[in-house]
């Protein structure tokens, strides 16, 4: 795959990124004035290239690239707009910000990834648009596996979180590419990884962020793209000795576990910026991994940065590079400091079940909807049925808590390391058996809930099969 990289000097870029050693397979093509040239750059045809462009914040020029490159048969998932750049004036800052972008570029799966097409470019609408209204753009969007959706047990979180109201119930849910602006919001919810976005998603941001942590004592600056980085650059300048960038759709396309991927990457720091309402609802995930840091005496170490809230969050202390294994979890990587801890946190990322059991019937309700089987129904033995709980497997999306008709289950945000790796009996009951056959009924706070409601027992003491036996017979009888 050939690689090119459109750079122009009116927008800042210093001609020495034309002789950068940025590859092998990359052709840099700098022009004093990118931005305002009415030719392409490109050569007429080009279908198995990747394009990184660094060009200044006009939209227009930036629309009239993309669609060069489309021309010119480029994939649209192949054309990135690196906007981090312009944080900083160092030359040696700018090469390294490229070559982590390429670095992601070349990951990118594009053909396993689903496209909308839109008016707009960029969260935005060019000018040009209004002189060539027909003029489409296509942009990632989120796509559903269906061998790992869960909507059949009855989850929807992906429905839950997303802004616009794009995602409609099924099975798996349809996602509305007229609506969907590929926030990224249905990619941190969904639990099982079955919505995911090749583009967007952490796996290429991983590789980009491995790229760029190239030396000690660094800062990872997580930057919500849509409308970010032009108040940043007025807020605040960036040492380039210090800090790295990499860009998401939005600060609620994450999850904790994943920020503390990030830092455990190689960053010693790890601060998700915004800018007002950019973001501001979403930025739980920084705050979730941020509390538990705090709690195992690591303050400061993530956080996150309202740039138009005043200066950034001062710098705490660091904390060792534990590793979070790809299958883990927030307790897990609590647990894997050694001390117990036991912390409130402010949004979903591990969750603390308890159930009132003079509420609960033990129907069953909520365990099919537990996607991690930290809740699971047990029976240990003929006479006894329990529900049990591991905090280990918890992350807290509440989705058990929705499922019960009783209102007896209660979920709570936060992490115990003293109960890590045990299995709780959280509600018990004996069952009621069959008074003709002994097969099993239901649990007893279960038949007397149905008998209460009754008036009577109702002959609650036979199993459907005999109590259908029982009605015939007195048919026959009559």
């Amino acid at each position: 795959m050939r690689v090119f990289v459109l750079a122009c000097g009116h927008c800042g870029i210093p001609e020495s990124l034309a002789s950068a050693p940025l590859g092998a397979d990359v052709t840099v093509i700098w022009r004093r004035a990118l931005c305002e040239a009415p030719d392409s750059p490109l050569p007429p045809r080009v279908p198995d290239a990747a394009v990184l462009v660094l060009v200044g914040g006009n939209l227009d020029a930036q629309a009239r690239i993309a669609e060069d490159a489309a021309r010119a048969g480029v994939h649209p998932l192949r054309v990135r707009f690196l906007g981090g750049w312009r944080l900083f004036r160092d030359a040696g800052a700018l090469e390294l910000l490229a070559r982590a972008a390429l670095a992601r570029l070349r990951s990118l799966d594009v053909d396993r990834a689903a496209t909308r097409q839109t008016s707009r470019f960029r969260g935005a609408v060019p000018r040009r648009w209004f002189l060539s209204p027909l003029t489409r753009f296509r942009e990632s969007m989120p796509r559903i596996e269906p061998s790992r959706c869960r909507a059949a047990d009855g989850c929807d979180l992906c429905i839950q979180s997303c802004p616009e109201a794009a995602i409609a119930r099924s099975v798996p849910p349809v996602i509305d590419a007229a609506k969907c602006t590929s926030c990224g919001a249905c990619l941190a919810a969904c639990p099982t990884e079955a919505v995911e976005d090749p583009v967007q998603g952490f796996e290429g941001l991983a590789v980009e962020a491995s790229a760029l942590a190239d030396g000690p004592r660094l800062s990872l600056a997580v930057v919500c793209s849509h409308g970010i980085l032009r108040p940043l650059r007025a807020a605040s300048a960036f040492d380039p000795t210090r800090w790295r960038v990499v860009e998401v759709p939005s600060l609620g396309a994450l999850r904790p576990l994943q920020i503390l991927r990030l830092r455990a990457a190689g960053f010693e720091r790890i601060v998700g910026l915004s800018a007002g309402r950019c973001c501001s609802g979403q930025a739980n995930p920084f705050l979730v991994a941020a509390a538990v840091l705090d709690a195992l005496g690591y303050p400061g170490t993530v956080a996150h940065w309202d740039v138009a809230g005043g200066p950034p969050p001062d710098a705490g202390t660091p904390a060792p590079p534990t590793p979070v294994p790809a299958g883990g979890s927030l307790v897990a990587f609590a647990s894997a400091h050694g001390r117990l801890v036991r912390v409130t946190l402010p949004g979903r990322g591990a969750g603390i079940v308890t159930v009132d059991r003079e509420k609960c019937t033990l129907c069953g309700l909520c365990a099919p909807r537990c996607w991690s089987r930290a809740l699971q129904m047990d029976d240990p033995d003929s006479g006894i049925v329990r529900l049990t709980f591991d905090h280990a497997a918890c992350d807290g999306c509440g989705l058990c808590a929705d499922a019960c008709p009783e209102d007896a289950v209660r979920l709570e945000y936060g992490i115990d390391t003293a109960a890590a790796g045990t299995r709780s009996v959280v509600a018990e009951d004996a069952w009621v058996l069959c008074s003709s056959c002994g097969a099993r009924v239901a649990p007893q706070r279960m038949v007397a809930r149905v008998a209460a409601a009754l008036g009577q027992a109702a002959r609650l003491d036979l199993c459907p099969e005999c109590k259908s036996s029982r009605l015939f017979e007195s048919v026959r009888a009559a």
